[in-house]
């Protein structure tokens, strides 16, 4: 019986694309959207340019627009598909077998980076399983990337080592190549960067149990998971957030924790948030304003009293006032006992009420607090020294370039 099982039927996934199948020792295909970026051939060029893995690797480069999209880009577009389908056709590339597809016309309530990601990550699913490989891994990529010399090895490796997990993810610096973009640019994109590192470590401090990278470009996914996950998320923005968070509760995520992916820092409006958008808003405000530390504190007390709530019923004695207030009293006590009456221990209700709490509750509830509210937003380089300060890392700096390297190194060095 196929791995898909009735996968294809059930989450409204695209017919197969192409009518060839992968040679049988396929083992990573690389999933690339594709919007108005010429980038995407320095990326396919870095791909070719890293150290092949044993396995066979294709790449498959979904170039798409929507039904909205102006004819300069559509026609743009065109070029870059018209481009990457002589490569195709040339065989230009020695590391990996290409494949590209062009999608036009996408309605807008669907157009954009996750319903692209989704179409070529579903043909991935196809491809494997025209040839029976339920591991076979599907890598996530976008088209302004480059990759490290051991991108294919480090990915093959991590599944080779790790065989009960299902996906990972993938440490990244953003390229930061003064001969190519500018000063401004870079110390923004610094500053965003912090920021990602700032938020998941901040996750990682609550003791919440999915403390994830969750970027676009820097996870790996295999098959037979893909497919219980119900596959990618076609949201516009934020696929890759939502994706993952529903991975993690079903199998382990871990992490590769060399950089192996360099995003571009450049500015950008092709997603509604992520680094472009970022770039620009940091640059345009000369500042970047974050979600306060203190909220951080609040979510790790309450997740920290989990375990009592599993044997008491004052609940407004032990959770903090700022959680009460934002999701109700009445409404988190429906949620405890629901999780009593259908758990039979502690581990279980604990992991239930991670499902109920979960990272998109987390966001929520970070995002409820405004400038005007008890803990307003600061700047970033505010919430990363009170970040260090209450892990007792070390927090000198003199310089956001140093303040980088310390947050870079305090990420990097997590235990996989």
């Amino acid at each position: 019986m196929s791995f898909t099982g009735n996968y294809f039927g059930r989450f409204n996934a695209g017919e197969k694309i192409f009518n060839n199948n992968p040679c049988h020792d396929t083992g990573i295909i690389v999933v690339i959207p594709c919007y108005n970026d010429h980038f995407i051939f320095n990326t396919l060029k870095s791909l070719d340019n890293a150290k092949p893995a044993s396995v066979k690797t294709e790449v498959i480069v979904i170039v798409n627009s929507g039904e909205n999209t102006s004819s300069e880009i559509v026609n743009a577009n065109r070029d870059i598909f018209r481009k990457l389908l002589s490569n195709q056709a040339s065989e230009t590339y020695n590391n990996f077998k290409l494949l590209v597809h062009n999608v036009e016309n996408t309605p807008k309530k669907k157009a954009g980076v996750g319903h692209a990601r989704k179409t070529g990550m579903d043909e991935a699913i196809h491809r494997f399983n025209s040839i029976n490989n339920p591991g076979g891994i599907i890598a996530s990529l976008d088209a302004d990337c480059l990759v490290s010399e051991n991108y294919f090895q480090e990915i093959e490796n991590y599944f080779i080592n790790n065989p009960g997990s299902g996906a990972c993810t993938l440490q990244f610096r953003h390229n930061f190549d003064y001969t190519v973009y500018s000063n401004e640019i870079i110390s923004a994109c610094m500053l965003y960067e912090i920021y990602l590192r700032y938020f998941r470590l901040s996750l990682q401090y609550c003791g919440f149990p999915y403390p994830l990278h969750t970027i676009g470009s820097c996870f790996c996914v295999n098959a037979g998971t893909y497919v219980k996950a119900g596959g990618m998320s076609q949201r516009q923005g934020g696929e890759d957030f939502y994706f993952l968070h529903k991975l993690a509760p079903m199998t382990k995520v871990g992490k590769i924790n060399k950089a192996v992916v360099f995003p571009s820092p450049r500015i950008s409006d092709r997603v509604p948030f992520g680094t472009g958008p970022a770039v620009n808003k940091i640059i345009s405000e000369k500042t970047y304003n974050v979600y306060n530390f203190e909220l951080f504190t609040i979510l790790k007390k309450y997740y920290s009293v989990f375990v009592i709530l599993y044997s008491t019923e004052n609940i407004s004695s032990v959770i903090p006032e700022e959680i009460i207030d934002f999701y109700g009293k009445t409404e988190i006590e429906v949620i405890i006992k629901e999780c009593k009456d259908n758990t039979g221990n502690l581990q279980a209700f604990n992991k239930r009420m991670f499902s109920k709490f979960d990272a998109f509750f987390a966001v929520r509830f970070l995002n409820s607090f405004d400038t005007n509210s008890k803990f307003p937003p600061v700047d970033i380089i505010t919430a990363a020294k009170q970040l260090f300060e209450t892990t007792l890392t070390k927090s000198d700096y003199n310089s956001i370039e140093e303040l980088y390297s310390l947050m870079v190194k305090a990420d990097e060095c997590d235990p996989a």
